[in-house]
């Protein structure tokens, strides 16, 4: 799955557990012309945090994304998403491509 957005929030680089996994959290603004815009927080493990390198907050960016759901280890029934960060490019993608063989002019005839 993948998922098209501006970088709003950057975290810091961070080790988490008892096995101190280094995790860095970043937040995407959707892509869209909506007036409410949605957002997706994406975490990053391991050497995925590299991925990060040299993306600062504003840039477009397209996020290929795993999801999962964890039931929490101390409430029974308690549910939680985790979204985790495989691939990431930078940019809002390649443009549209002529079909026609570079002919500019739209009409069909």
């Amino acid at each position: 799955m993948q998922y098209t957005g501006t970088v709003k929030v950057i975290g810091p680089r961070e080790e988490v557990g008892a096995n101190a996994l280094v995790k860095q959290t970043v937040v995407l603004e959707e892509d869209t012309d909506r007036e409410f815009k949605g957002g997706l927080a994406v975490d990053f493990f391991k050497e995925k945090t590299e991925l990060l390198d040299g993306i600062k907050v504003g840039d477009m960016v397209t996020a290929y994304i795993n999801t999962r759901v964890n039931e929490s280890k101390t409430q029974a029934g308690k549910f939680f998403n985790s979204i985790s960060c495989w691939k990431l490019e930078k940019g809002e993608g390649s443009a549209p491509s002529k079909k026609d063989g570079g002919n500019s002019d739209d009409l069909p005839f």
